[in-house]
């Protein structure tokens, strides 16, 4: 059996070697074609991406048996998290999967096509750590252009996973599809309310996929709204602490700056389960991180202030 397994975590493996901006994080995805048809994803099932990419990332095959000599060899990893696409028998194949890295002892975090809370259950039992329901798109009609689903029906699903499994769900929330900010700051402070992780995404243009002439979200929404999920999140301010322009766009204040400044080392790098970040998911290595997988430096800090401060870009894209 097979595996499709990040660049960067096979890099790892390979030259037994950690980077700064290494995979903290072992990333797998099974291989067969989802089902779904979200049109910001490369594995949707009307996608004309290459079968081994997801988001800008490639996912290389590699035999289950051979990954596992590779780990007994070298495993530097904090977690272990597999991305899962709708397919047929995805959950007995995933089970079976995953109790062949048991005695690795890795926290396991799943992102699968969960719909029913007893499913879910059973994965817990066999002791994986998180398990992430996807949001994506925020708001009823981008949820339905986009994932052809119903929001509403997702909220419910996530709170009444949350209520059932507390601290233990993740949520990701992609940035730049065409969001009101007003209403994707609501949804984050009424996850922090549930207890819900949020993943931040920057929406990233994809060859092949539905939406691949859309632009990415400047840095200036995105540093807005990491900065308000980190306050929420950390229960730091409430929503109504907020304050927002005409047109439901974000403003950063003064004195949420202030709040925010002790944590600016922190605030902007990858979020969602502990010790996962996804090195250049949204982004080329070339380019300023939206999620950086690493400690930022002094002048980068120095520049997200200067931008949250200014509201306008001055980093270079």
């Amino acid at each position: 059996m097979r595996l499709g397994i990040s660049s960067g975590s096979l890099d790892v493996l390979k030259r037994k070697y950690i980077k700064e901006d290494s995979p903290t994080t072992l990333y797998l995805m099974t291989l067969q074609k989802c089902l779904n048809n979200c049109a910001f994803c490369t594995q949707a099932k009307e996608s004309h991406a290459d079968a081994l990419m997801l988001s800008r990332i490639s996912w290389p095959p590699i035999e289950i048996e051979d990954l596992i000599n590779l780990l007994k060899e070298y495993n530097p990893f904090k977690r272990l998290c597999f991305q899962v696409t709708n397919h047929l028998n995805w959950e007995k194949e995933l089970i079976n999967t995953i109790k062949l890295f048991e005695k690795f002892n890795l926290p396991i975090s799943i992102s699968a096509p969960f719909d029913n809370i007893s499913h879910m259950e059973k994965f817990f039992e066999l002791g994986v750590d998180r398990i992430n329901i996807s949001i994506d798109a925020v708001g009823k009609d981008l949820f339905k252009k986009i994932k052809n689903g119903d929001f509403e029906e997702r909220l419910a699903f996530i709170k009444e996973a949350s209520t059932k499994f507390p601290s233990q769900i993740t949520s990701h929330i992609i940035v730049g599809l065409g969001e009101n900010e007003r209403e994707l700051v609501y949804i984050i402070d009424n996850l922090s309310k549930w207890k819900v992780t949020v993943a931040l995404f920057a929406y990233t243009p994809l060859n092949g996929t539905l939406l691949k002439n859309m632009n990415p979200p400047n840095y200036y929404k995105y540093r807005k709204i990491q900065l308000i999920t980190f306050l929420l999140q950390k229960n730091l301010i409430s929503f109504n602490e907020l304050s927002f322009d005409g047109n439901d766009n974000l403003l950063i204040t003064e004195n949420i700056l202030s709040i925010a400044e002790p944590f600016f080392e922190i605030i902007f790098k990858t979020t969602g389960c502990p010790n996962c970040n996804r090195p250049y998911y949204n982004e080329s290595p070339r380019i300023v991180p939206y999620n950086f997988p690493r400690k930022l430096k002094d002048r980068e800090i120095e520049e997200i202030k200067d931008l949250l401060r200014n509201g306008r870009e001055r980093i270079n894209l």
